[in-house]
C-alpha cells in the first residue's frame, strides 16, 4: 500500500471544481441550495457535469450526469424504487445534517465543448473513474469497492 494520503476537497477545487451549493432539509424535504441563486440555476441547467458531495475536507461521493444537475439531483431529493445510489446518498446527507454537519455540493460543469476530431468528449465521463479511484469516496463504496455511478448501475442489472 502506498504512503500517499487520500486526496481532499482542496484538490478538487484546484482542478476546477466550484463550491456551489449545499444540501439542506426543509421540513421533511431534502433540497439543494446555491450560494448565489442565479449562478446555481445556471450551473444546474448544464448537462454533462461532474459533481461531488463533501463535508469539511472529506469527499463523500463523486458522480457524473449526462442530464442537467437539476434533473439528476431530483433523484437524491426524492429517490424512486430501484435507485439504490440515490437512496444511499440521501440517507447519508440527512444523517450528516442531523448531526449538525454541512454537506456541500461541488460541481465541474463542462462549459467549453471538447472534441477529438469530429467527436465530442464528455469531460465528466472521462474524469469520474480516475477521481473515484483516487479519492475512494465512502458513498461510492459497495462491499469495499469504490464504484462510479455507471458501475453501480451495471451492478444492479
Amino acid at each position: 500500500m502506498s504512503d500517499k494520503k487520500r486526496p481532499v476537497v482542496s484538490e478538487l477545487l484546484a482542478i476546477g471544481f466550484e463550491d456551489a451549493a449545499q444540501w439542506v432539509v426543509d421540513g421533511e424535504r431534502l433540497k439543494h441550495v446555491g450560494e448565489r441563486p442565479a449562478s446555481w440555476r445556471q450551473q444546474t441547467a448544464i448537462p454533462n457535469s461532474l459533481y461531488a458531495f463533501v463535508s469539511g475536507e472529506n469527499v463523500l461521493y463523486i458522480g457524473k450526469t449526462t442530464m442537467t444537475l437539476n434533473k439528476r439531483f431530483a433523484g437524491y431529493c426524492d429517490p424512486g424504487k430501484g435507485q439504490a445510489t440515490n437512496k444511499k446518498c440521501q440517507l447519508g446527507i440527512r444523517k450528516m445534517i442531523k448531526q449538525g454537519k454541512t454537506v456541500r455540493i461541488l460541481v465541474l460543469p463542462q462549459t467549453i465543448p471538447l472534441k477529438w476530431g469530429d467527436y465530442p468528449i464528455n469531460l465528466a465521463a472521462g474524469l469520474e473513474d480516475a477521481l473515484v479511484q483516487a479519492f475512494k469516496p465512502e458513498w461510492n463504496g459497495s462491499n469495499g469497492k469504490h464504484l462510479t455511478e455507471t458501475q453501480s448501475l451495471e451492478e444492479a442489472f
